[in-house]
């Protein structure tokens, strides 16, 4: 029931709960100790002081006795006993008794505050006036007519023979005296102070409740807004704590999601735009000959069927890149000699190339020998065919290709290098994007999707290698591709 109700809690309301009951707990346990600890002490004082008096008492009772020889004088005289009992200040004197001017250091086991005991009024004990005196025979001289009724008695000796009996009521034991009184008045200075010290621990509860839901609230808040699809939303971190790390890594991800959306319109937008080209095309000539404007002769028959090609080859890209960016792709990865399959990648294309009119020059991957690596037959088959396409359709005629193949004992690096045309700097690297093109309506010419570099990318990262573009020496595109050997 309780986990229930605090899962339904706002955040800002256990900040201040948690807060809040934590500061009344350690109030009230200090309020506790502070008072029995004062309380303990005090009473030990006081105990202490009136033991002092009550010796000074007896002292005077007895130097009084010998001069006398009775107490008769005191039952004769009560001023007598009054100055005994309560001595007056002579002037000039602190107005305080010399009994209680001095408290006692209290014991380690009840330590208590020293600036307590400057509250306690000089005499304010009234000690004397709970003392009783008895003769020898504990007849009462002084005070209450029986011995027994004083919880303290003492025996007053003189030579060692009892003259008397002293007796006191504690001031702890009577109802108003002025100990409890002053015990009683700093219970209700200390209670003051205690809730006091609550009123500012509700207000800091909630100052600091506040403060730490702030943060958080950015945070809801963002989410609210990247849920809405508002991307390009951020917080401000005031902190370096872990609120600070969320915030950092929300607006990583609100940054994130934007680039996504954006490359997604740009995608979709290309897309589109890559398969309208041929369709419009296609509907073009096929409206012309519908209308007789052209004659379907095998000319036409051809451009036709071309474009549809063109078509079935963007979609083959479209298809492939889509699997490979799949979280749940799937590559069967064995052993693979990867000279074997550019080697059988290359006589599949020994047409193309003669097509193209490009000599190629291959024997470094003879010399490199076998190179075993862990990867999927068939698309590194397909990396090569885009990489050997990507050739055929940009290299001029005549043109001069080279492949070479360095090995060492942990990796294997294959460089493709083909002649002119070439590439400018700024555009070698935005080749691996979708859809880009040095020259787009020369890359329609020739057919391609501005995709096939992009998926090869994607393929060769899968295996854990790395792709490269750079200027060719022959004047064209050098493609260097590295992956690990297994040993």
């Amino acid at each position: 029931m309780i986990f229930t109700i605090c899962q339904s809690v706002k955040l800002i309301h256990k900040f201040f709960l948690a807060f809040f009951i934590t500061n009344i707990a350690l109030v009230g346990l200090m309020f506790v100790f502070i008072y029995m600890t004062f309380s303990s002490g005090f009473n030990d004082f006081v105990e202490q002081e009136e033991t002092k008096h009550v010796a000074m008492v007896k002292q005077q009772l007895i130097e009084l006795y010998s001069e006398l020889g009775s107490w008769q004088p005191i039952t004769q005289n009560t001023q007598l006993w009054r100055s005994i009992v309560e001595p007056q200040k002579k002037p000039g004197e602190p107005k305080t008794n010399k009994h209680t001017s001095t408290p006692p250091k209290p014991n380690s086991s009840k330590a208590t505050p020293s600036l307590l005991w400057v509250h306690l009024p000089a005499g304010s004990l009234k000690t004397g006036q709970r003392i009783s005196l008895y003769d020898q025979n504990k007849k009462v001289v002084v005070g209450r007519a029986n011995l027994n009724d004083n919880p303290h008695i003492e025996p007053i000796l003189l030579n060692n023979n009892v003259i008397g009996w002293i007796g006191l009521v504690p001031s702890k034991l009577v109802q108003s005296s002025p100990a409890k009184a002053f015990l009683a008045a700093q219970f209700h200075n200390y209670f003051m102070i205690t809730l006091l010290v609550i009123a500012l621990a509700f207000i800091m509860a909630i100052v600091l409740s506040r403060h730490l839901i702030k943060p958080i609230k950015q945070i809801v808040t963002g989410t609210d807004e990247l849920t809405n699809g508002n991307f390009a939303s951020r917080i401000t971190s005031s902190s370096k704590d872990e609120l600070g790390t969320l915030s950092n890594n929300f607006n990583a991800l609100a940054h994130t999601l934007e680039q996504n959306q954006q490359m997604r319109f740009q995608w979709v937008s290309d897309t589109s735009h890559e398969l309208r080209t041929p369709l419009t095309v296609l509907r073009s000539h096929l409206l012309a000959v519908q209308d007789g404007v052209f004659t379907a002769d095998t000319k036409r028959i051809n451009l036709l069927i071309n474009q549809v090609d063109n078509l079935s080859h963007i979609v083959d890209d479209l298809a492939q890149l889509a699997q490979t960016d799949s979280v749940n792709l799937t590559y069967n990865n064995a052993r693979t000699d990867l000279i074997s399959i550019f080697e059988q990648s290359i006589e599949n294309y020994t047409a193309r190339f003669k097509e193209r009119q490009l000599n190629v020059d291959s024997k470094s991957l003879a010399k490199a020998g076998k190179c075993i690596i862990n990867g999927d037959k068939e698309r590194l088959i397909q990396l090569f065919s885009n990489l050997l396409e990507n050739t055929c359709r940009y290299t001029h005629k005549g043109g001069q290709v080279i492949i070479l193949a360095n090995k060492t004992p942990n990796n294997i690096e294959l460089i493709l290098q083909d002649s002119a045309p070439g590439v400018l700097p700024n555009d070698l690297q935005k080749l691996f994007e979708r859809f880009y093109r040095v020259e787009k309506s020369r890359s329609r010419e020739h057919g391609g999707s501005g995709l096939g570099l992009a998926l090869c990318k994607q393929i060769v990262e899968a295996h854990g290698g790395q792709i490269s573009l750079h200027n060719s020496p022959l004047g064209g595109l050098e493609v260097k591709i590295t992956l690990t050997l297994l040993g």
